[in-house]
């Protein structure tokens, strides 16, 4: 079997996924006489009594009217700004565990093989991750990949573009089975992939992660019938779109 994507619809994907990064949204800000900004989303207001706010973390404030200098709505670009070195990505171990599918041909009896994934490596203060990966795919069968993992963001701040590539070699995780007097003996194959992601810090050492990327895999497996012991050798290459989503400690 040897699938084929179309690179028109791949690069139509990678678009999608990064339009609105740099998109400003307006926050409420209540600037307070003591010299305190909250911001947020005004949930109500009273001009000669008092203003409700629901900040950035969910917490609700009420504050009197005379105690407000002034209420204002400014970009949320600017507002995270502000926080950039409690929210930033730092240098130093991260872990990503994410899960995911390989979308492929709908004329294959693999649509979508479902993905775990783990990686384990180090961010340096240039932006760029490397690190050691493992988890478990269902292909024809289940398969253990281990692979090398770098990672460079595109920007700083707590929502970032970063690209991605990926190469290793994943193992079957049972070698033989035997189904109506055939047995089928499975190999391990080399994969590679490479493409763009999004992580957005929803607290200080932890951010979600999603990404997108082209995907190879290939593997093999042989065929002795019992009846007559012959055996036949089949390899399998895998084109796809891998998609993931999951979360990012540092």
């Amino acid at each position: 079997m040897n699938e084929k994507i179309v690179p028109g619809t791949f690069l139509i994907i990678l678009g999608l996924m990064l339009t609105g990064i740099i998109a400003a949204q307006d926050v409420d800000h209540v600037y307070l006489k003591n010299g305190s900004v909250i911001r947020g989303n005004i949930l109500e207001i009273e001009p000669v009594e008092h203003v409700k706010i629901e900040d950035l973390c969910g917490n609700i404030w009420y504050y009197k009217i005379d105690q407000v200098e002034k209420i204002t709505a400014e970009p949320f670009s600017q507002v995270r700004s502000g926080n950039k070195e409690n929210y930033s990505f730092k240098p130093g171990f991260v872990n990503i565990t994410s899960v995911g599918f390989l979308a492929g041909s709908p004329n294959n009896g693999q649509v979508a093989p479902f993905s775990v994934l783990m990686v384990n490596g180090w961010k340096n203060n240039l932006g760029i991750f490397t690190g050691l990966g493992f988890g478990i795919e269902f292909l024809t069968t289940g398969y253990i990949p281990f692979f090398a993992d770098i990672r460079y963001d595109l920007t700083e701040g707590d929502v970032v573009p970063y690209l991605v590539a990926k190469a290793g070699y994943s193992v079957p995780m049972t070698s033989n089975q035997d189904e109506n007097d055939i047995n089928n003996t499975y190999s391990g194959g080399t994969l590679a992939g490479a493409g763009v992601g999004l992580k957005v810090k929803s607290r200080s050492n932890f951010a979600w992660d999603i990404s997108i990327m082209y995907r190879y895999q290939q593997t093999s497996y042989k065929e002795t019938y019992g009846w007559n012991e012959q055996s036949y050798k089949y390899s399998d290459v895998y084109n796809r779109i891998e998609i993931r989503l999951g979360f990012y400690i540092d």
